[in-house]
């Protein structure tokens, strides 16, 4: 019984986290993205940011790296989080903005 309250009340702090930290982020539009940014592009890519990145660990504000960062983040995420090369590059554009 006290193993199923734990499960319970694990599962409700994660939920929102899940919702506090995907709340954070910035959801694209014309006003806060680069001018060659694809809108729906980023938004797919913010899409799978929360869901593939957040399902292993917090998400992080896009504004925390630079570019070169992401990069590197997402070349060595990618393989353990199963995310193909058109995904990299939409949660690349969604994190840096379409820059």
């Amino acid at each position: 019984m006290l193993y199923k309250i734990k499960t319970v009340v694990v599962a409700a702090i994660c939920t929102s986290l899940f919702i506090a930290c995907s709340s954070a982020l910035y959801m694209p539009s014309k006003k806060n993205v680069a001018k060659i940014a694809n809108i729906e592009e980023l938004q797919k890519g913010r899409a799978i940011y929360v869901s593939k990145c957040n399902s292993c660990h917090t998400l992080r504000l896009p504004e925390k790296y630079t570019k070169t960062e992401w990069i590197a983040h997402l070349d060595k995420m990618a393989p353990r989080a199963k995310i193909t090369d058109e995904e990299k590059r939409l949660i690349l554009a969604y994190v840096t903005k379409g820059e």
